[in-house]
């Protein structure tokens, strides 16, 4: 379980940080909860969503 930082800009540099080290892991499913969507929280949850779409094969 990670708790989430205190500043938007904290939490997506951690989040960015996770992505990357779990695509490189390979990893299948990644769960994540989406912040308050707004300022930069508007920008996060975006870009999870895109994440989360399908990936071309």
């Amino acid at each position: 379980m990670l708790t989430v930082p205190d500043s938007m800009a904290a939490y997506a540099h951690g989040l960015y940080r996770f992505l990357r080290e779990f695509d490189q892991r390979g990893c299948d499913l990644i769960v994540a909860s989406l912040p308050v969507e707004e300022g930069l929280g508007l920008a996060i949850a975006n870009r999870l969503r895109r994440a989360a779409g399908p990936q071309p094969s």
